[in-house]
């Protein structure tokens, strides 16, 4: 099975990175998590046949799965046992506060009508 990204198709930030993710790392199927059959999403899920990493680990294998050497390298990076508690305590942040920043960003905001 090809890994499959699960993303918040609702969020503006998520929407963008689902778009990054199509055009740069080809080894993977990107899909809305109400394509994916869920009512809600927390954080963005890669899922393989070894199972389902959720939030900066998320990240981290995308990344190392992109394309482009360098979009790999900083995969590998994140991963790294301290970077990626600094990258989780990021992700929550982030993921906590997307409305705001999707607005901010002038994107669709989660449960927002498109513009």
């Amino acid at each position: 099975m090809k890994p499959v990204v699960v993303y918040d198709g609702d969020c503006g930030i998520c929407e963008a990175s689902a778009r990054w993710i199509l055009a740069h790392v080809t080894a993977v199927d990107v899909v809305s998590h109400h394509q994916y059959g869920l009512d809600h999403i927390g954080s963005v899920w890669f899922v393989t046949d070894n199972g389902r990493l959720e939030g900066a680990a998320a990240v981290s294998a995308i990344l190392k799965s992109a394309d482009a050497r360098a979009y790999r390298a900083v995969g590998v990076v994140i991963g790294l046992p301290g970077v990626l508690f600094i990258a989780g305590l990021v992700y929550s942040l982030v993921a906590r506060n997307r409305r705001h920043i999707s607005r901010l960003l002038g994107m669709n905001a989660c449960g927002l009508p498109p513009r």
